[in-house]
């Protein structure tokens, strides 16, 4: 069961459907949830080329930058504070300083959950495109991670993609261990190809399916025979089933490797209007 939320804090809109997404499962389950500001001086201050005599322009605009940030991630904490006060639940707002990556994976070392936005990347402006920290966290979180676009449903169907392998199994099993999938039918799709590809894939479903029955869920297979991109077959069928939310992870094996650990897992990231949820 989820007893611990950590959400990253940011000044973007899929930042702040995060943040509502991370309070709305805090308040269903009375989780502990934290707030995390970073504050990534490298970033700020970094070397640049200046003229003769400009080294003390630098250093002092560099204060000036600092001193701007400081009071950015203030308004930040101030407005998560804001949103949880009547939350009913155990609540902290956490500003570390250091490289984003580095510091969000070190706190989510003591949470169940990671949920942050897609173009969350600490460094004070918004980028349009899935955040190179958010990327990285897809790969080497420790934990779970539910990332979110500019609008992110709390309620309704989740699409799951598996590949028959270890890292969707753990997806799975993750989900159900969590309690994210109570009460909403999980649609899982899987992708053959070839002259055993409908089996294959049917395979691929069956297994995932029986566990989460076994835990209370509603589950609906959708075997799919397809030479289509993965990130299309599965943006098809989320639209196809009304989808709030699609799971995945991948193995080293199948069709969806190149999904998870390639550039096709930042083209859905991209395209996909609901939020995702990954483990592996």
């Amino acid at each position: 069961m989820l007893r611990s939320i950590v959400v990253a804090l940011d000044d973007t809109e899929p930042s702040h459907a995060a943040q509502e997404v991370a309070i709305k499962l805090a308040r269903q389950f009375t989780s502990e949830i934290t707030g995390l500001a970073v504050l990534d001086r490298q970033h700020l201050t970094a070397p640049a080329a200046v003229g003769i005599g400009g080294m003390a322009y630098k250093q002092h605009r560099d204060q000036v930058k600092l001193e701007q940030a400081h009071r950015f991630l203030q308004r930040l904490e101030h407005h998560f504070e804001a949103a949880v006060e009547d939350l009913g639940t155990a609540w902290r707002v956490l500003e570390v300083e250091g490289d984003p990556f580095e510091q969000v994976c070190n706190e989510t070392h003591r949470h169940d959950l990671l949920v942050i936005g897609r173009d969350t990347d600490f460094h004070l402006d918004e980028e349009p495109a899935v955040a190179d920290v958010v990327h990285r966290l897809l790969q080497e979180t420790p934990r779970p991670i539910i990332v979110c676009p500019e609008r992110a449903e709390f309620e309704g169907p989740i699409l799951a993609a598996s590949d028959g392998g270890d890292r969707s199994s753990r997806t799975m099993h993750m989900l159900a261990l969590l309690g994210l999938a109570e009460r909403r039918p999980v649609h899982i799709v899987t992708i053959g190809s070839g002259p055993q590809g409908d089996a294959q894939a049917l395979l691929n479903g069956e297994r995932p399916a029986e566990l989460l029955r076994r835990h209370g869920i509603e589950v609906h297979l959708h075997p799919v025979q397809s030479t289509a991109s993965p990130e299309d077959v599965i943006m098809e069928q989320a639209e196809r089933v009304g989808a709030t939310m699609v799971a995945f992870g991948a193995s080293g094996q199948g069709r969806l490797r190149d999904f998870f650990l390639g550039s096709t897992a930042r083209h859905l990231l991209n395209r996909c209007a609901c939020a995702l949820f990954v483990y592996h």
